[in-house]
């Protein structure tokens, strides 16, 4: 698989792609009123033009708005792609830090070693927006805000309209259903193994309690495709 293509309501488009071997990145756009919105760019260029490519077959013109729903490479290595083609890359103010912390050359070769696919180039380019506090634009009915758990600069974005919720890593899903990746274990270092289940179990509680803040029937998952509000809902009534 290269890309595929997946229209899962009338203004909500994902793209998915291979990370590796065996595992897969999902990136999406919401085409509102007034703005085209891109959630994460992928692995490389190749994600983000195909992207491009779309609204463009589709006659759209309006501004676009890139969002990175967090810093880590599966979701920022195609930022390049819109430069000069976006009006500005939103991300929680923790992101550009974050991603200048990595040595980018080294993580390039190293993801290559590891099997890692990166689909066209790769090069640094930081978001410019950046929001410590949810952003609304209203006339999109495009709502996103701060929402870490997986990583400190995670945020997810809610499409009021179609009542889409895009949740980054918070969530992943597989051949075995929805679980929860919103809890770094480092967060916990010297932690029993108790105290980190304790810990686990917290968070995704709180996690739950906070998603239901939110009007939303279906979730686009980084990794797992979309699911249904209700799958949250399920899994919630098997951990307790």
């Amino acid at each position: 698989m290269q890309i595929t293509m997946k229209q899962i309501t009338n203004r909500n488009i994902t793209f998915t792609s291979n990370e590796s071997a065996t595992s897969t990145v999902t990136t999406g756009i919401i085409r509102g009123v007034k703005h085209n919105f891109i959630i994460d760019t992928g692995t490389g260029g190749d994600c983000a033009q195909a992207m491009l490519d779309y609204l463009a077959a589709e006659g759209s013109t309006l501004p676009i708005i890139v969002i990175n729903t967090h810093s880590h490479w599966d979701h920022v290595y195609g930022n390049w792609k819109f430069e000069g083609k976006a009006l500005q890359i939103i991300a929680h103010k923790l992101c550009p830090e974050l991603m200048n912390s990595r040595d980018w050359a080294h993580d390039v070769a190293e993801l290559a070693k590891d099997g890692s696919i990166m689909l066209g180039e790769v090069h640094k380019h930081l978001p410019d927006k950046l929001i410590d506090a949810p952003l609304h634009f209203a006339q999109d009915g495009v709502l996103i805000f701060p929402n870490p758990g997986h990583s400190p600069d995670s945020i997810s974005i809610l499409d009021e309209v179609d009542k889409v919720l895009y949740v980054g890593d918070n969530w992943g899903a597989d051949e075995d259903g929805l679980s929860y990746w919103g809890y770094d274990e480092s967060h916990a270092e010297g932690a029993s193994d108790e105290e980190i289940d304790a810990l686990y179990d917290a968070s995704f509680f709180a996690m739950m309690k906070f998603l239901r803040g939110y009007s939303f029937e279906t979730a686009v998952l980084s990794h797992g495709g979309d699911v249904a509000w209700t799958d949250f809902v399920e899994l919630e009534d098997e951990w307790e």
